[in-house]
């Protein structure tokens, strides 16, 4: 069998209410050279059997013991076959040509191996867009500060080899894929594109909600030893993000990092400077 170009991931853990509108935005794309790799993570609500029913050659269902949403992304990376990977969310929707648009974007920038697309959050009845400009990034983790990529599901287009040497580390159930980008970005050429990628349902959406213990969460992991300066800002911003959500176990943690003004005032200056274009 020929290879297919695109292979769409789709982690899937009791969605059943979701999860076939998810896997029909996939199968209806105007690109048609695609696998649909939906890895069931032990789901208990008749999730797989939906899934079972539904008949396209191009989409695989895999069944697996409970293990968390970066174990399941990384078996169907295991079973991918495609040149590039996709993942998407089991109650989140691609936009139509979606996947023809990035793949053209893949043919423009042949050397790159991470593709960044807009997209749209719906908060209730109302639909938010996260733009994107046309650009090609010289400084990963300056644009992940300045939210110019935001890499993750749904809305990104990953090599497979990429994410063959770079895998979910199994034990974060939270902000998995944000842990998974801080390593990603050392190696990853990355473009991004203005054109939006997909719906973020934020209905059915459960990563704002924190973990009961913190070694379940990335910032629970944050690692400041021999980064350079844009990467650690990366990383402190995100400390400053989750520290509420753990305000006790977070200061054991990092014992001396609250005490950091000159990180604080730095990052109110990074923050200040690029709002008037100075950066």
């Amino acid at each position: 069998m020929v290879a297919p170009a695109i292979s769409v991931i789709i982690p899937l853990y009791n969605k059943a209410v979701v999860v076939e509108q998810s896997i029909r935005s996939v199968l209806t794309q105007s690109f048609h050279n695609l696998e649909l790799i939906v890895v069931d993570d032990g789901s208990t609500d008749g999730s797989a059997e939906i899934v079972a029913k539904i008949e396209d050659e191009r989409l695989k269902l895999i069944q697996q013991e409970n293990g968390g949403p970066g174990k399941a992304r990384n078996t169907g990376v295991t079973h991918a076959r495609g040149e590039w990977i996709l993942f998407l969310d089991a109650d989140d929707e691609l936009l139509p040509n979606a996947l023809e648009h990035l793949y053209a974007k893949h043919l423009q920038h042949p050397e790159v191996n991470v593709i960044d697309g807009a997209f749209y959050v719906r908060k209730g009845t109302k639909e938010v867009l996260y733009p994107r400009k046309e650009s090609e990034i010289k400084d990963n983790y300056k644009a992940f500060f300045y939210r110019e990529i935001l890499p993750s599901t749904g809305h990104t287009l990953f090599s497979r080899q990429l994410l063959q040497k770079y895998p979910y580390q199994t034990d974060i159930r939270r902000y998995e894929d944000v842990e998974l980008i801080m390593r990603l970005l050392k190696n990853a050429k990355v473009v991004t594109t203005s054109r939006p990628i997909f719906y973020v349902n934020t209905s059915f959406s459960q990563a704002s909600h924190a973990r009961p213990n913190i070694q379940d969460d990335f910032v629970g992991h944050l690692d400041f030893r021999g980064k350079g300066f844009w990467e650690r800002m990366c990383l402190y911003q995100i400390y400053l993000g989750e520290r509420n959500y753990y305000s006790k176990d977070i200061r054991s943690l990092y014992s001396t990092l609250h005490l950091r003004y000159d990180l604080l005032l730095m990052y109110k200056l990074l923050l200040y400077f690029r709002k008037f274009h100075v950066l």
